[in-house]
């Protein structure tokens, strides 16, 4: 189970103020005097003064031994030995293979393996957000092993660059490891895009830190203010079984009283869920407290003002619609939303966009409201989690509800003293 959003936008705002803050720790995990760059060619020399990182390993199916990454610029260098050869082919929690670039805001991108013919690996890197697909057979990514890959008594090492390029949204480190399993390695930061403060300390800090508190998001049906603003990872059914690629993802958001979710599915036609183009999002269940749950209907929004009530099960023509959430069990005999009739509790607003890759959904709910129709008080009320149930189980968890913008600024404040616990890493011997 993957982390809550509370721990993400710790997280991505400790790392993003620590650096801001000009506090000396980001992971360089190269020593600066001896490194001089990777060459994905089979020799393993060049990794030589690269940290290695102890590896999760399955007791019943030991798979990888330990792994590193170096982020040089325009390319991402990624080292697997492997317990035998071929053992990362079914490695991490699934056994499929996936590994992840995870980036300090949760973003993911996929690194999947698998075998080839010839006795070699295949490697696949997709980002849906761009559409983008790279492989070793398009040329996009590079991959090689050792020379004596396929001898049971030599180590079985594979080495691996991605352009930096298919990189997903970050604030200034990355993380390496299993996908929806444990990181090796956490925040690396691009070491061509660093400074180094003290010549006796070569530990470098980014350059830039770009991310996103929150305070400009505004629902709308414009997306690009939930750019660099933390996510977590939902996955459908088998997770992280069919693709290499996550099913979805989604943020959230407390201020004054309100609540702001966010929500995007990656080529979400091909999920076996029946639910698809923009329906998947129009039931949304809200729980209070862990312990009451409630849904929000969705009700289709015309240019009239008129609302349809029967809407929300059907799939929407590509492009943008307009809801307004209500409270699930009301008499849905509103007309018009300018007309909201007493029997009807009108929470707040969603947007839906169906696209050709990806289709997103934001929306924002009265949480004071949504409370008192629930029967809890709303001073009783601590946090909240959002689940669409028809993507995933993954709950979005919104905490100090009552607390509006202060909620985000005292995550900053908690950075100085927060980035280092969250961060430490042991290294492998």
């Amino acid at each position: 189970m993957n982390m809550h959003i509370f721990d993400r936008v710790i997280k991505a705002l400790c790392g993003a103020a620590a650096a801001a803050l000009v506090i000396p720790f980001v992971a360089f995990p190269v020593s600066a005097d001896s490194y001089s760059g990777i060459t994905i060619d089979g020799d393993f020399s060049d990794w030589d003064s690269v940290v290695k990182y102890d590896a999760w390993n399955d007791p019943y199916q030991p798979t990888v031994n330990d792994a590193a990454i170096v982020w040089d610029g325009d390319w991402i260098y990624l080292y697997i030995n492997e317990v035998q050869d071929h053992s990362s082919n079914w490695a991490g929690p699934n056994h499929n293979g996936n590994f992840v670039i995870e980036t300090d805001i949760g973003e993911t991108l996929v690194v999947a393996l698998s075998r080839i013919d010839n006795g070699g690996n295949h490697v696949e890197v997709t980002n849906p957000k761009t559409d983008l697909y790279l492989s070793d057979t398009n040329g996009g990514v590079q991959i090689a092993q050792n020379s004596d890959y396929l001898t049971w008594e030599a180590p079985s090492l594979i080495e691996i660059a991605i352009p930096s390029s298919a990189l997903p949204d970050y604030s200034s480190t990355i993380n390496f490891g299993f996908y929806l399993g444990e990181n090796f390695v956490e925040g690396v930061a691009d070491c061509s895009q660093t400074i180094i403060v003290d010549p006796d300390d070569p530990t470098p800090i980014p350059t830039e830190a770009p991310y996103n508190d929150g305070s400009g998001i505004v629902i709308d049906g414009d997306y690009h203010d939930w750019d660099y603003f933390p996510v977590t990872t939902i996955e459908y059914d088998t997770a992280g079984m069919m693709k290499n690629f996550c099913d979805a993802k989604g943020s959230i958001l407390s201020r004054d009283g309100l609540a702001y979710v966010h929500a995007t599915t990656n080529y979400f036609e091909t999920q076996d869920t029946g639910f698809c183009d923009g329906s998947e999002f129009l039931e949304v269940t809200v729980w209070i407290n862990d312990y009451t749950f409630t849904m929000l209907k969705a009700v289709k929004i015309y240019d009239d003002g008129s609302l349809d009530w029967k809407e929300e099960y059907n799939p929407q023509a590509p492009g943008s619609h307009h809801f307004a959430l209500f409270y699930s069990g009301d008499s849905e005999l509103s007309e018009n939303i300018n007309d909201i009739l007493p029997s009807d509790t009108y929470l707040g607003d969603m947007y839906i966009e169906v696209g050709d890759y990806q289709n997103q959904t934001e929306f924002w709910f009265d949480v004071a409201k949504l409370a008192e129709r629930a029967g809890i008080p709303y001073s009783e009320t601590q946090h909240i989690d959002v689940q669409f149930h028809r993507i995933g189980d993954e709950k979005l968890r919104a905490s100090g509800i009552s607390t509006g913008p202060v909620f985000v600024l005292a995550l900053s404040a908690l950075a100085a003293g927060s980035y280092f616990t969250y961060n430490r890493r042991k290294k492998a011997e």
